[in-house]
């Protein structure tokens, strides 16, 4: 049997009635990221306390890389085993 591959599609086409797909980067160097580009992550934030001294650091975690280009569905789901 011939596995039916879709054709990535460049991220100007994707819209968020679309939900979470898969995004691919090319040349394929790691495994797709699955979500969207309206996931915002989470902010973390780091308090670090010297003798006399308080720094105070946010930063976001998580949500949308922002450097994949292109992106397929996500595949059908499974059944579930009888």
């Amino acid at each position: 049997m011939t596995e039916l591959q879709e054709v990535a599609r460049p991220l100007s086409d994707w819209h968020e009635d679309m939900g979470d797909v898969l995004w691919w980067f090319f040349p394929m160097t790691e495994a797709p990221y699955v979500g969207s580009p309206l996931d915002c992550g989470r902010t973390c934030e780091i308090t670090l306390r010297l003798v006399g001294e308080e720094h105070t650091h946010s930063v976001s975690i998580g949500g949308w890389p922002g450097y994949h280009t292109h992106f397929t569905p996500l595949p059908a789901l499974p059944k579930e085993p009888a």
